[in-house]
């Protein structure tokens, strides 16, 4: 007869005990340890040369605060982008504020596609082939389109803004990665591959195009982690990084709270969480939150939320009755 209570106990037993781990790994993750960036900045074994890392879209918002970031961190600084004039500005300042370290600058556009842009993403690679690299953040990104608004259905949207969309946030990012993974691993050093995602691979309405590749972003860098290691590549840590609501960013000069951080704080956040054993970690707690609900609340009420407030979203920002 009291077979099946114990049974029963075991199993209540077994799962309050895997959620107080949860909850028990949340708060070591984002609030005790301590970040192992450090572990590359390390200089060249043979020639002594100090590391550099390579932060793709860093001429605004998080981009450019994971540049502000490593630099403080000590880390020299390629800097991509595809406005020539923006990336001058922004390696005047930083080399103003950081005297004693380099910063260079990559100019590849990475809205485009085709025979010519791989040969323009290998050849302007092969030309950081002198450097110390030791660290690639792909962070470059965009929800922007040429001819229509950010939130727009998919129906609505021009083919053009799907390869645009497809070229900046997934086709871009794999090419580069690509390119620069024989320098990365050329040094025998630890090396670290961040690639940014967002909460939008969920799949949000009236964001279609970019949702799907926020999550091919992530389903690449999980993959690639496993593929680094089934290489037997030890030294080599791949991290996709989980963002949603940021703020001090072009599209959002606001000022930030709990749930949407300052640019500055997230990029400090993400890179604090480099060594803490995720494929994919959201590095601001309440974004953690929110992507981790997603998961125990039922499709019904998920689809409701997500089609009420994007309508919502698309009728105060942009005035669309739908």
């Amino acid at each position: 007869m009291n077979i099946p209570i114990t049974i029963l106990g075991v199993i209540g037993a077994t799962y309050l005990s895997s959620i107080l781990a949860k909850i028990l790994q949340f708060i070591y993750i984002h609030f005790l340890r301590r970040s192992s960036i450090t572990r590359y900045r390390h200089n060249h074994h043979s020639s002594s040369a100090s590391p550099w890392a390579i932060v793709t879209g860093s001429t605004d918002g998080i981009g450019l605060a994971y540049a502000y970031q490593l630099a403080n961190l000590g880390f020299n600084v390629v800097l991509h982008g595809r406005n020539s004039i923006k990336l001058h500005h922004v390696r005047h300042e930083l080399q103003n504020e950081y005297p004693h370290l380099q910063f260079r600058i990559l100019l590849i556009d990475a809205s485009k596609s085709g025979a010519e842009s791989l040969k323009d993403i290998h050849d302007t690679v092969e030309g950081l082939k002198d450097l110390h690299i030791t660290i690639l953040i792909n962070n470059v990104g965009t929800g922007a389109k040429n001819d229509g608004p950010v939130m727009q259905s998919f129906i609505e949207t021009t083919p053009e803004d799907i390869d645009l969309l497809m070229n900046v946030n997934a086709r871009f990012p794999m090419q580069f990665t690509h390119a620069v993974l024989p320098h990365l691993l050329s040094h025998g050093g630890p090396s670290l591959i961040m690639t940014m995602g967002s909460v939008a691979s969920v799949g949000i309405p009236y964001m279609t195009t970019y949702s799907c590749n926020k999550s091919l972003d992530l389903a690449f860098s999980r993959a690639l982690r496993r593929d680094i290691m089934a290489e037997g590549r030890n030294n080599v840590e791949v991290l996709g990084i989980m963002v949603a609501g940021v703020t001090d960013v072009g599209w959002d000069k606001t000022p930030g709270d709990l749930f949407r951080p300052k640019s500055g704080e997230f990029a400090k956040k993400a890179l604090e969480m480099v060594g803490c054993g995720e494929d994919v970690v959201a590095p601001w707690w309440s974004h953690a939150l929110i992507w981790k609900a997603t998961d125990y609340c039922p499709n019904w009420l998920f689809d409701w939320g997500m089609v009420s407030g994007s309508r919502k979203m698309l009728k105060h920002n942009f005035g669309k009755k739908v």
